[in-house]
């Protein structure tokens, strides 16, 4: 959760990247020890343009922590070192809290369900029967980025029906919280292999009054045998979600694939439009049928039924 800085200069850290790397230049910021976060209006070259604020004590870790960061992110994402670029600067007299909190307005998913940020006024509530209140924290996740909310759309029409629901990488656990709200009588669990999202997913149940209400863990499923997410062999999940990166979802296809139920339902998302074909074939090749495949802006989501 971002602090409110004292007066003075601030350092300002700006990295212009391609829209993909988009989440984890959220989560490194924050997890740097962001005070704020937002993002300005692409640059000429199409990238992204996010910038934090730091205090200035900051600025020789940074210096270092970055280009070795960005290394590691471009090597990630198979993206070139070149597409991206890391600035810092002094600068007098912003409140980088309250600028980072000026993006973060509540998001209407549908009828049924809505995501505030903790600091929005309760007198201006947006008109959703649930409204999830949210803090991003380190595991950054408020509903604004595209692939949260191609996830939620789906979410908003599915999890009242599904009676055992699994998110896997929970993040802030916001897709989970979701699913809690949206059907009290659902069992549902998350996994993780972030130990800092723990906290914040819990913090957040706790913020919504649905502590207890999904059992997160800390777990890697590709190092884990299949159905060990629940600690019960069945039933099996007849709703998984999965808002990560095309590599590791190709790599968990046979783990879904075993934790999923007959006819079950799977969500992927943290696509880029053209890997969604990729995913769908793979996906495709183990039973899976593809249902529909939405978009937003640059990003795609698969929803699949279990042949």
């Amino acid at each position: 959760m971002a602090v409110k800085p004292s007066p003075g200069p601030w350092l300002l850290a700006t990295l212009r990247h391609p829209p993909a790397a988009a989440e984890a230049v959220s989560a490194f910021f924050f997890e740097a020890g962001a005070a704020g976060l937002w993002e300005d209006r692409p640059d000429e070259l199409g990238r992204l343009v996010s910038r934090a604020g730091f205090s200035p004590e900051d600025r020789e870790r940074l210096a270092a922590l970055g280009p070795a960061w960005l290394d590691r992110l471009a090597g990630a994402f198979g993206l070139d070192l070149a597409d991206f670029d890391f600035d810092l600067e002094l600068e007098d007299g912003q409140d980088w809290a309250e600028k980072w909190k000026e993006g973060l307005k509540p998001v209407l998913v549908s009828q049924g369900l809505a995501v505030a940020p903790t600091w929005w006024p309760e007198n201006d509530r947006p008109a959703a029967a649930v409204v999830l209140r949210l803090d991003p924290g380190l595991a950054f996740g408020s509903g604004h980025h595209a692939t949260t909310r191609l996830c939620l759309e789906l979410l908003a029409n599915l999890a009242p029906r599904a009676a055992r629901i699994l998110d896997v990488g929970f993040g802030s656990g916001i897709l989970a919280l979701a699913a809690a709200a949206l059907n009290p009588a659902a069992e549902i669990f998350g996994v993780d292999n972030d130990p800092a999202a723990l906290a914040v997913a819990e913090e957040n149940a706790a913020l919504n009054g649905l502590s207890g209400r999904v059992d997160f863990m800390v777990m890697d499923l590709l190092e884990s045998e299949a159905g060990a997410a629940t600690n019960k062999p069945a039933p099996a999940f007849d709703l998984i979600t999965a808002n990560l990166t095309l590599a590791p979802l190709l790599e968990l296809a046979p783990r879904l694939t075993a934790l999923a139920a007959p006819a079950g339902r799977l969500i992927l998302s943290g696509l880029l439009d053209r890997q969604a074909a990729e995913a769908a074939t793979a996906y495709e090749a183990l039973g899976w049928i593809l249902e529909a495949s939405p978009r937003r802006e640059e990003w795609a989501a698969l929803l699949l039924t279990a042949g």
